[in-house]
């Protein structure tokens, strides 16, 4: 096993939902934990199979799309989940490939909430929620002498998106130095493309104000900012230990 998987193994230990069968979910970069009230993870393989297509088609026909680190132009004519990247990344400010984690957690919990009350989609850090009762969260912060968070989120009446970008940890581009940057919305894809427009901004504990306030213009529901020794949060977030 790679140190890489090793490390995904680990944390999800820690994120497996009380009450809920979760099953790992994997086709090439795609590395779900998927839980619901049965086991999702043949009906999310499938999802997961179609919207990787219409990425993959849709970047061979316009190949500026995975390169941009700004917005491009509206397509019409784009699959759903392009569209979502599209519109997320235009209203973040950040290019529309700083959104495909979350736009996949959000097109697959979707997808799968026919066959389930309660559905969370965990992509990498960007996760897709519709929950019954109060769930937990860690937010994980390797660098920061905090080392990491709970958060609480719940019971939803609608889908909620909850995504997390780090300068100094993971796999993500980011220009910034946060150790995480937290950020609560209506989608993933857009949770997603605001903590990356957030943490690209933080680069020292003095940015955390004006990470703040970069986040309440965007109008996202809640930002929360690790960075060395320093926590800043405003919004629907609820610290919990």
């Amino acid at each position: 096993m790679h140190a890489a998987e090793l490390e995904t193994e680990e944390y999800r230990r820690l994120v497996r939902p009380r009450g809920l069968v979760s099953t790992r979910v994997r086709m090439r970069q795609t590395d779900m934990l998927v839980s619901g009230e049965t086991d999702l993870g043949a009906m999310a393989l499938e999802l997961v199979r179609a919207h990787r297509a219409d990425i993959e088609d849709y970047i061979r026909r316009r190949p500026e799309f995975v390169r941009a680190l700004e917005p491009i132009a509206a397509d019409p004519n784009a699959p759903a989940v392009v569209q979502s990247m599209l519109d997320a990344s235009a209203r973040a400010g950040v290019g529309p490939m700083a959104t495909v984690a979350g736009a996949m957690s959000d097109h697959v919990g979707r997808g799968l909430l026919f066959a389930s009350r309660e559905v969370v989609v965990e992509n990498g850090g960007d996760v897709f929620l519709h929950v019954a009762e109060r769930r937990e969260m860690l937010v994980l912060a390797e660098n920061s002498p905090l080392l990491s968070l709970k958060l609480a989120v719940g019971p939803t009446t609608r889908p909620v998106g909850v995504c997390t970008s780090s300068g100094t940890h993971g796999h993500s581009l980011s220009f910034g130095r946060a150790d995480a940057v937290t950020i609560f919305a209506e989608t993933a894809a857009f949770a997603d493309a605001a903590a990356t427009a957030v943490g690209n901004l933080i680069r020292t504990a003095a940015d955390v104000d004006a990470g703040i306030a970069r986040a309440r213009e965007l109008g996202v529901s809640g930002v929360l900012i690790l960075v060395a020794d320093r926590v800043g949060a405003w919004g629907c977030i609820d610290i919990v230990g």
